[in-house]
């Protein structure tokens, strides 16, 4: 039942820690004989750590958590560009959050899984090439950016 979405799903349910698990969980369900036990069972083990268990073991080739690491980063990269072509931001499109420091080597590089989304826009593949993509390495940026703000409104008390 988990799985059985006829026409529609949302992106948060593949990009992010928790999606990773869920495209790793479907892809065990679809191909069990794939299955490495002794990663399935750290998996399982994992509660809400699935995602991190998935991305420390996607550098074995051919392994699930390889793919379902490769297609949660190409949904990524496709989510970005589509945001790019929305907001045309010409100074720069920003990845931030706990996703990009921690699998720099699924986003960094024009063959990399997330390079190859962001890009693949047919026809607008040009002006996507032309707005600049940075990884922010730092992970809480976002709460950096809350306590500014914080301190703004406190300071005009």
């Amino acid at each position: 039942r988990k799985f059985s979405a006829e026409h529609r799903i949302s992106v948060e349910r593949v990009v992010s820690g928790r999606g990773l698990a869920n495209v790793y969980e479907f892809l065990a369900q679809k191909f069990p004989e794939r299955v490495q036990p002794e990663v399935h069972e750290e998996f399982l083990n994992a509660g809400d750590q699935q995602g991190r268990v998935i991305g420390v073991n996607s550098g074995t080739e051919g392994s699930l958590a390889q793919q379902a690491a490769q297609i949660m980063f190409a949904a990524y990269g496709s989510e970005t560009g589509n945001a790019a072509l929305k907001f045309i931001p010409i100074g720069g499109m920003f990845v931030t959050g706990g996703l990009a420091p921690k699998n720099i080597g699924m986003i960094q590089g024009e063959d990399s899984p997330f390079m190859k989304a962001y890009l693949d826009k047919g026809r607008m593949s040009g002006l996507i090439e032309s707005v600049p993509i940075f990884a922010v390495m730092n992970e809480d940026v976002g709460l950096r950016g809350a306590r500014v703000c914080a301190e703004r409104e406190y300071n005009a008390m």
